[in-house]
C-alpha cells in the first residue's frame, strides 16, 4: 500500500508546486497589492525563498532609450533590479540612450526617474510590466521608455477651511537637554482624504517675543509626542518648530503620507497656524521612514526648502530590499512584512524607486547626514551611498558619523556625548541654511 501511494504522493507534492507557483504568478501578473505580494512571497519562501545569482554566473547587458514628448531625456536615472533587489544603474546620454552592463540572466523591468519627471517602468499592454529578457552574453534591447512630468497634486482649496483645521489647547514644555530649554506648544488635527490627522503640532521658543523665526518643518517616524524633547530643544534655539508623525490611517503609503506633510507645510506657511514665519526658506528634519516621506515632500516643494536632515534614513529602496533578502537587517516584528509587500524588484521597480534619493540626488537641498555605525534596521551604507550621490551631483553635504546608540539619537535624558555632539552640530547647519 506504502510503496502504491508513494508515486501518487510524489506526483501531488509536484502539481502541488506548480499550483502555488502559478497562484503566486496571478497575483504577481494583477496590478499588485500589499496582500497579493506577501502572498506570493509566503509561498516563495515555502519553495526555498528566493535566490540571488552567483557572482560567476555569465552576464549579459540591456541598451534602450529614455523620451520625453518624443524628445531625448540626457540624464536620466534608469535601472533594472534583480528579484530581491540589487539594482544595476545607468545614466542616459545626450541622445537619451543607457547601456546597463553586467546584468545577470533573467527577466526584468526598466524603471527610469530625473528630477522634474516622474518615477515610471517599462509598460506594455493593459498596463502590465513590460518585462525584458537578459541572457548572458547578449545585449537586449527595450523599446523607448517615455517620461511624464512630475507634478504636484493639487492642494485642497481654500484653507484652512478645506482642512477642517483645529487648534487644540496651547502649553509649556521643557526639555532635558540643552539646559533650562523650554518652548510654547499647540496640537492641531486636521483632515485630508478621508483620515483625521492629529499630529500636527508647533513648537516656538518661551517665552514668546513674537517674532517670526524660521521654519524647521520635522517629520517623525513615530508617535509625533515621543519626540516632543527633539522639537523642544530646537524650537528653544529660536525656530519655529512644525512636527508631524504619519498618521496610522495611512498605513505604509508614502504618497498619503507625504500628501498629509504637504498640506501641514501649507498651513503653516500660510499662517493658519497661528504665526508668522520669517521668509527665508524651511529646513526639513526626519529620519528611517519618514526619510522617505520627506524624499517625496523635497520632490513637490523643493523651492520651500534650503535643506533637509537625515537621520538613520532610506536613501536606497533596492539595496534595503536585498539586505532585507540577505538577512543582514534586523527589522522590528510589526515590519517583517514590509520589504515583501513591494513585490518582485525585477517586475515592479517603482515602489523601490520611490525611496530611493540616490536616484534623484541633484534635486535635493544641501543635506546633512547623520547616521550610526550600529544601525541594524537602515545599515550606515545607505548613508555613504547617499553622501556619494550628492557629491556626485555637487550638492552640498555635511556627515555626522557615529558608533553609539542603534538607530536613533535622540535627545533625552540618557542623552550621550555624541547626541550632545550632534544636537550643536544640526543647530550649526539650520543657522547656515536658513540665515538671511
Amino acid at each position: 500500500m506504502n510503496a502504491m501511494k508513494h508515486p501518487f504522493c510524489h506526483r501531488w507534492s509536484v502539481l502541488h508546486r506548480i499550483l502555488l507557483v502559478l497562484t503566486a504568478a496571478l497575483f504577481s501578473a494583477c496590478a499588485p497589492s500589499p496582500a497579493g505580494q506577501v502572498f506570493g512571497y509566503l509561498i516563495e519562501q515555502r519553495l526555498g525563498g528566493p535566490v540571488e545569482p552567483a557572482p560567476s554566473v555569465e552576464r549579459g547587458s540591456l541598451a534602450g532609450q529614455v523620451l520625453f514628448d518624443g524628445e531625448p531625456v540626457a540624464g536620466a536615472s534608469v535601472l533594472v533590479a534583480t528579484r530581491t533587489g540589487t539594482p544595476f544603474p545607468a545614466y542616459t546620454d545626450a541622445t537619451g540612450h543607457y547601456r546597463i552592463e553586467n546584468i545577470p540572466p533573467g527577466q526584468y523591468v526598466p524603471a527610469a526617474v530625473g528630477p522634474s519627471f516622474e518615477e515610471t517602468a517599462l509598460s506594455g499592454s493593459f498596463g502590465l510590466p513590460h518585462l525584458i529578457t537578459v541572457r548572458a552574453g547578449e545585449t537586449a534591447h527595450a523599446p523607448a521608455l517615455t517620461l511624464r512630468r512630475h507634478l504636484p497634486r493639487p492642494l485642497p482649496a481654500p484653507l484652512p477651511e478645506a482642512a477642517h483645521l483645529t487648534a487644540g489647547e496651547p502649553f509649556t514644555v521643557t526639555a532635558p537637554f540643552p539646559a533650562s530649554a523650554t518652548a510654547w506648544g499647540q496640537p492641531f488635527s486636521f483632515a485630508r482624504a478621508g483620515a483625521v490627522i492629529d499630529s500636527l503640532r508647533l513648537y516656538r521658543p518661551f517665552p514668546d517675543s513674537g517674532e517670526k523665526l524660521p521654519l524647521l518643518f520635522s517629520a517623525f517616524p513615530g508617535v509625533v509626542d515621543d519626540w516632543e524633547s527633539v522639537s523642544v530643544a530646537l524650537a528653544a534655539a529660536g525656530y519655529t518648530v512644525v512636527a508631524l508623525s504619519p498618521a496610522a490611517a495611512r498605513g505604509l503609503d508614502v504618497g498619503a503620507h507625504t500628501e498629509d506633510a504637504r498640506l501641514s507645510l501649507a498651513l503653516a506657511r500660510g499662517g493658519h497656524l497661528g504665526v508668522d514665519l520669517a521668509d527665508v526658506p524651511a529646513v526639513a528634519l526626519g529620519g528611517s521612514f519618514s526619510s522617505a516621506i520627506l524624499h517625496r515632500l523635497l520632490r513637490d516643494e523643493r523651492d520651500q526648502f534650503a535643506g533637509w536632515v537625515t537621520v538613520g534614513g532610506i536613501s536606497n529602496g533596492f539595496r534595503v530590499s536585498a539586505d532585507f533578502y540577505a538577512r543582514r537587517l534586523t527589522f522590528p516584528e510589526q515590519f517583517r512584512l514590509v520589504i515583501p509587500a513591494l513585490g518582485p524588484a525585477n517586475i515592479y521597480p517603482l515602489p523601490f524607486l520611490y525611496y530611493s534619493p540616490v536616484y534623484t540626488a541633484s534635486h535635493l537641498p544641501p543635506t546633512m547626514i547623520i547616521h550610526t555605525d550600529r544601525d541594524r534596521v537602515i545599515p550606515i551604507s545607505q548613508a555613504y551611498e547617499l553622501e556619494t550621490a550628492l557629491r556626485s551631483a555637487n550638492v552640498p553635504v555635511e556627515v555626522i558619523y557615529y558608533d553609539d546608540v542603534s538607530h536613533y539619537l535622540q535627545i533625552g535624558e540618557d542623552i550621550t556625548e555624541s547626541g550632545k555632539e550632534m544636537f550643536w552640530q544640526v543647530l550649526a547647519f539650520l543657522e547656515a541654511q536658513t540665515r538671511e
